[in-house]
């Protein structure tokens, strides 16, 4: 029996989103019917629903009552347990324009807590990079990224208006990123966030917290991101262990 994990669905939600992502279904318009997109997708319609379920999970498609499938106009930014993704990665498996507004980039001294987090000496170099995300122009988030500095010092040569982090750290310091462990909580915003990120007073963010490793374990990255609260899906697969009676 068919379900959301299975083989084939996955490879059929693979390949809408290439052609969503490629522009054959742009953002606002009306997919094709089941029967239709099965054809094309070469799998049953049983395949082809669930591979809609699926991208609709994740933000990119909506269903309306009786007027059938749509992309969404403005997809969700979404974090899933299983996929370790930079924003540009995601935006760019979407078909989306990630964007930067770079506010600050610079090296300076660490704090106590971010010592202890990379084991360095208090109040050595660290690097610091905090923008203002978007996607096809909407600002999404607040990113602030810190490493110690030496870790890849070329990150401040490179354009970080569109640059991924994650991939500069592999492409110009050969760091192979391999785990991140993220904390998740809803605060009030800020009159400073609410300006930048366009929210209505009263409207909340969602706040994650991450600590990135490469596959010795050492931590090269933390960063804290502040996304509005209309605009982030987390999704995770939660398994329960076998019990006995």
């Amino acid at each position: 029996m068919e379900t959301l994990q299975s083989p084939t669905v996955k490879l059929a939600t693979k390949a809408l989103l290439r052609l969503i992502s490629e522009g054959e279904y742009p953002a606002g318009t009306r997919l094709p019917g089941e029967r239709a997109l099965s054809i094309a997708l070469q799998v049953s319609r049983t395949t082809t629903r669930f591979a809609l379920q699926d991208l609709e999970a994740q933000g990119i498609l909506e269903s309306q009552s009786k007027r059938g499938w749509y992309v969404r106009k403005q997809s969700k930014f979404s974090d899933r347990t299983s996929e370790l993704e930079s924003f540009t990665e995601v935006a760019r498996a979407r078909g989306l324009e990630s964007s930067s507004k770079v506010l600050s980039a610079k090296r300076r001294r660490a704090t106590l807590q971010e010592s202890e987090v990379f084991l360095i000496a208090p109040a050595a170099q660290v690097i610091e990079v905090v923008r203002l995300r978007k996607l096809d122009g909407v600002p999404i988030c607040i990113d602030s990224s810190v490493m110690a500095s030496g870790v890849c010092d070329k990150i401040l040569e490179i354009d970080l208006k569109t640059a991924s982090i994650y991939e500069a750290l592999q492409r110009l310091c050969g760091l192979n990123i391999h785990k991140s462990s993220y904390f998740l909580q809803a605060k009030q915003a800020t009159p400073e966030q609410i300006t930048m990120l366009g929210l209505d007073e009263g409207e909340p963010i969602l706040e994650v917290s991450a600590t990135t490793r490469t596959e010795d374990g050492s931590i090269v990255l933390v960063s804290l991101t502040q996304y509005r609260g209309d605009s982030y899906r987390f999704q995770a697969d939660l398994f329960r262990r076998s019990q006995s009676y």
